[in-house]
This record gives C-alpha cells, structure tokens and sequence, in this order.
C-alpha cells in the first residue's frame, strides 16, 4: 500500500479511546525522520475496516465478474496463422542449419581426400561459422517467441479455471471466523499487485487497486495451499 502523493509505503496504526480500539492507515512520511526526501503533503488517513471493505468488496466483484480480463487473455492468444508462420520458420530454419552442418562435412572430407586445399578450407569452414552462427540466433529467437506464446496460453486457460474455482468456494470465505478472514487476506495477497491511497478534492478518501490478474506461481500456489482452509476443507487455491 502507497501514498499517492508521495510514492511512500502506508502502514497500519492503532489508537484507544474509551476503551474502544480504532486502526487506521496512514502515510510513513508522517515520520520526516524515516522519509527526509518527501516533499510536505496533506497525509491520506484512511480508516481500516473502511479499508479492507472496499478491497475486499472490489476483489469479490472481480472473481464474480472476471470477463474483461479473461477476454483480454484470450485476445493474446489468438493469431493461431502467426503462430503457424512461426512453427513453419522454425523447421525451415532448422533444415537450412543441418543442411550448413552437412556442407561443414563435406569440405572437411573433400580437405581429407585432397581435393582442396587447408587455406580453402579455412575459408570455407569461416564462411560456414558465420552462417551456422547466424541460423542458430534466428532460430533461438524464434523458439523462445513460440515458448512465450504458449506460456501465455497456458495462463489464459489456467487462470479462467482457477478464477471459476475461486467463484464457486467464495462463500466459505466470507464466514465470520478467523479462518475465513485469514483465507481472505491470503486471497487479497495472490490477486492484489498493489493498492494506492489518496484523498478526493472534498478530502475523503480514495483508493486505486491494481491486480495481478495471473494464477499463483507454484511456489506460492504450494506455500499458500498450507496455509489457507475454511471448516475443515482446502480453500480454491486447491
């Protein structure tokens, strides 16, 4: 969490009063001895049920109402023709490196038999360096487009399954247990990239949440699933 301001993190407060406990965000720069470069502004203070409501509320909207997001994965995976032009430059590119690597041979063998000379063949073999070298670059590039296209097909399809899986268990996780608060807070860490506060011209408070819009990695997906269960069951990271 940022001020929009500043560009400083914002951290949680606790404060009493007749014995009833109020939690609040507000920007570090608030301490000058921690952030001497921030420039003087009118502090975000931003009460945290508020808070954590509105994040929350937004999240469930958007594994209710994923559409736009998923339509704009499938949008990257859609050009099957230049997927196939690329396949096609890939076997072409490959036939043309063996083709070098035959011709490579051949002067070695016509050098072995005396038909050439060594400085011919030292020439030739340069040349043939050159162009293999060549091949080989054109040929990496075209391989790591078409591993980058399929990654991003995989997540387009993996995403959708997992975002219906999470829509079908969200009511388990919005029980008023501790258990269904902490699931909650682990579901806003893997979906949540970020979340700026501000204040509107009248002076409330705003925020902006910017989301992750990816499946887990396997690390997190195998750290988190430990972690995150609602009565007795594994939550929709499973």
């Amino acid at each position: 969490m940022k001020c929009a301001q500043c560009g400083y993190g914002c951290s949680g407060h606790a404060t009493w009063s007749k014995g009833k406990r109020y939690s609040y965000y507000e920007c570090i720069a608030k301490w000058p001895e921690k952030t001497p470069k921030a420039s003087p502004h009118k502090l975000p203070y931003v009460k945290a049920e508020w808070l954590e409501k509105t994040v929350w509320d937004d999240v469930r909207f958007f594994l209710e109402n994923p559409g736009e997001v998923l339509e704009r994965l499938r949008e990257q995976t859609r050009d099957e023709d230049e997927a196939e032009k690329l396949e096609r430059l890939k076997g072409d590119l490959g036939k043309r490196l063996a083709g070098k690597q035959a011709e490579k041979d051949r002067y070695v063998r016509l050098y072995a038999q005396g038909h050439i000379y060594e400085d011919e063949l030292s020439v030739y073999l340069a040349d043939l360096k050159n162009q293999i070298g060549n091949l080989r670059l054109l040929l990496e590039s075209v391989e790591a487009d078409l591993s980058q296209r399929a990654e991003k097909r995989e997540i387009a399809e993996t995403t959708s399954m997992w975002l219906a899986t999470l829509r079908k268990r969200i009511s388990e996780i919005e029980a008023e247990t501790d258990e269904a608060f902490q699931a909650r807070r682990q579901l806003v860490k893997l979906l949540v990239a970020g979340i700026m506060v501000g204040r509107k011209e009248d002076g409330s408070p705003k925020i902006e949440i910017t989301y992750c819009f990816g499946p887990p990695s396997e690390a997190a997906h195998e750290r988190d699933r430990e972690e995150m269960f609602v009565g007795g069951s594994q939550n929709a990271l499973s």
